[in-house]
């Protein structure tokens, strides 16, 4: 089910976290140019929350965001918040209506609990990419081959290796 996937990808990104140095996790990288580690891993973080801390009130809106500089300082501080969600995203699927602020209005549109923990999903995926690619220089750092990588490119490599 997609919440255990989002269960498991968030481990991924804790088990990287637990082997940064906080210099890593903190300064601007080469390869961003103008982000952190720790910026990319607070966006994710704070998409998973805006859906668990919205979910109540059915209106999801994810320009609505703390934008934490502890969470993307602070590399323990994400791991911990990490688990905090994973133990709240076993909710059950409903009806909900999702927000974007555009200008001085906001555009609503349906959605539901699954379709946007599938696209928080996706989301976490896409920016592990992005930190996979910045890390590639930092020798230390170990990752799993399905780090950053969609679960559909995943399938098909597999599929690739089933038919020889």
């Amino acid at each position: 089910m997609v919440n255990e996937e989002c269960v498991s990808q968030l481990d991924e990104l804790s088990e990287f976290l637990m082997q940064l140095q906080p210099e890593d996790y903190n300064e601007v990288s080469p390869i961003f140019q103008t982000a952190s580690v720790g910026q990319h891993v607070r966006h994710i973080i704070e998409l998973f929350s805006c859906l668990i801390d919205q979910y109540d009130s059915g209106k999801i809106n994810y320009d609505r965001r703390d934008r934490s500089i502890l969470l993307e300082t602070d590399a323990a501080y994400a791991i911990l918040s990490i688990s905090k969600i994973q133990s709240k995203l076993h909710l059950p699927d409903k009806e909900l209506v999702l927000e974007a602020c555009e200008g001085k209005g906001t555009k609503k549109m349906k959605t539901s609990y699954f379709r946007e923990l599938w696209y928080n999903l996706e989301h976490c995926i896409h920016h592990q990419a992005l930190i996979r690619l910045a890390c590639r220089s930092i020798p230390y750092i170990q990752l799993k081959e399905s780090f950053g990588v969609a679960k559909a490119t995943l399938n098909y490599r597999a599929s690739l290796t089933d038919n020889n």
